[in-house]
């Protein structure tokens, strides 16, 4: 993440923008059908705050927090992130790059649940599909996978 765009968040959430989150702020993004909202908190990560629950900042190895961004489309998604980030007075396209979305779907592939298999290989840019190529084989060759998905895999597997 570039080191101006941290400034330009922390700036706004000490002006008071955003809302409170534990000991510090963040800048709600996106707000998800279920009422949780996705965002970046003062050092510029991404951050996950369900309705009623505590909210998580973005980590590889609990990617799978953020699962629910993937019931959304991808486009509708970055479209919402984009269309917060102008109001905000951010650069738009770097807060749309700088989501997490090749760890979420990483973590998402990795429990193995065959509908959240689905969801996550549909999500995929093609941007992103040639850094997640081992993680999308395994699903090629998984056989508690229905073909359907198995099948989808096998047409993401890029060549190395």
């Amino acid at each position: 993440m570039d080191a101006n765009l941290k400034e330009q968040v922390r700036a706004l959430l000490e002006a008071g923008g955003g809302e409170p989150l534990d000991a510090g702020r963040f800048l709600p993004l996106v707000t998800l059908e279920s009422g949780a909202r996705v965002g970046l908190d003062g050092s510029a990560a991404w951050v996950f705050a369900p309705d009623g629950g505590a909210a998580q900042v973005f980590a590889p190895e609990r990617g799978q927090v953020f699962f629910e961004v993937l019931e959304s489309r991808r486009d509708d998604f970055d479209a919402r992130i984009e269309e917060a980030a102008r109001a905000a007075g951010l650069p738009a396209e770097e807060v749309v790059y700088s989501f997490p979305a090749d760890q979420v779907v990483r973590a998402v592939l990795a429990k193995g649940l065959p509908t959240m298999t689905r969801l996550a290989l549909s999500w995929l840019r093609l941007t992103e599909v040639r850094a997640l190529r081992a993680d999308i084989a395994a699903v090629s060759r998984d056989p508690t996978m229905p073909a359907p998905i198995r099948d989808l895999a096998e047409r993401l597997t890029v060549p190395e």
